[in-house]
């Protein structure tokens, strides 16, 4: 009998001693995806072909569509169909995969007529992101920094409507404070996501907006750590601190000093701007941003198109050593 046993469980002893070896021979899986936000491209005259192509190029897995056309914000989104396929069709061709389509309607607008055509165009956006099998999207607010109170009651009237859609479909909206909407700090912004405690809703952490979202401290690791687990997405670029003197140069000068205007950059190359990266990178560590399969890291540049490719590659690279490795 014991012979019997033995000679039935050594197959199961073989299955476990391979998935050992497998676990040792190939490291963890990861999860988060690295993505290109496309509007690095803006008005350089690239075709959707070319981008696509020059993303593939740069070794992106994803990319991010971002453009006034495709897939469209602010204005409802004006792609048919037989164009939505097309771009689809055009991104995989390339061996590429979307890992959020960016957009932005104006959820939070004073005008209620406004607010009303804003859902109106997200339901469409939603359209667009079923024929692309994109269940991801991250936008801004719209509001007016003037009325923060009025917008905040219509954003959750917005949201009360939009959620149940986006958790009917099993589709996720990330949500970032910008500067200049009527949520400019990341604490307040994010304190809307864990109120509604959904999975069909995130906090995105724009990394180039840090010093607008804390009034020029710049506390990156705070904020992150108040994001805790509502925190999926994040913006990967580096920024001047506004704060300081002369890192802008902005006439009239008192129009900037008194906050009527707002500054700030998306410089590609990592370590170039004010953010202090081997804090932000530690605490997204500690967090386990990186082992999530939900999370997002999306690169986005602007300014520098003829850097873009450059920067995104070493970006890529240092994301993966900082988030993805052992």
């Amino acid at each position: 009998m014991i012979g019997l046993f033995f000679y039935k469980c050594t197959p199961m002893f073989i299955i476990i001693i391979k998935q050992v070896a497998d676990q040792r021979d190939n490291p963890r899986r990861y999860f988060m995806k690295i993505t290109f936000d496309t509007s690095a491209f803006w008005e350089t005259g690239m075709s959707y072909e070319e981008i696509y192509h020059t993303v593939a190029e740069a070794g992106f897995e994803y990319i991010s569509p971002y453009d006034p056309i495709f897939p469209g914000f602010w204005k409802r989104p004006k792609a048919t169909n037989s164009e939505v396929m097309w771009h689809k069709k055009a991104i995989e061709k390339e061996g590429l995969k979307i890992a959020a389509l960016t957009t932005g309607f104006r959820l939070a607008d004073p005008d209620e007529f406004m607010r009303q055509y804003a859902i109106d165009c997200w339901k469409r956006m939603i359209e667009i992101g079923e024929m692309m099998e994109v269940t991801v999207f991250n936008t801004e607010l719209g509001g007016d920094v003037n009325q923060p109170e009025l917008c905040e009651a219509k954003l959750m009237r917005s949201l009360d409507e939009l959620i149940p859609i986006f958790e009917s479909k099993g589709m996720r909206l990330d949500i970032q404070a910008h500067p200049n909407d009527f949520y400019e700090t990341s604490n307040e912004s994010c304190d809307i996501v864990k109120y509604y405690d959904s999975p069909a809703f995130g906090y995105l952490y724009s990394i180039p907006h840090t010093f607008h979202y804390d009034g020029g401290k710049g506390d990156v690791e705070s904020m992150l750590r108040y994001a805790g687990k509502s925190l999926k997405h994040i913006i990967v670029a580096d920024t001047w601190d506004y704060t300081k003197l002369f890192r802008y140069n902005i006439n009239p000068a008192p129009l900037y000093a008194s906050g009527e205007v707002r500054c700030h950059a998306h410089i590609g190359k990592i370590g170039e701007g004010d953010i202090d990266f081997d804090t932000c990178f530690k605490t997204l560590r500690e967090m386990g941003f990186g082992d999530q399969e939900d999370t997002i890291a999306t690169f986005n540049p602007l300014g520098f198109p003829e850097r873009a490719i450059t920067d995104g590659k070493f970006t890529k690279a240092l994301l993966e050593k900082e988030l993805l490795s052992k």
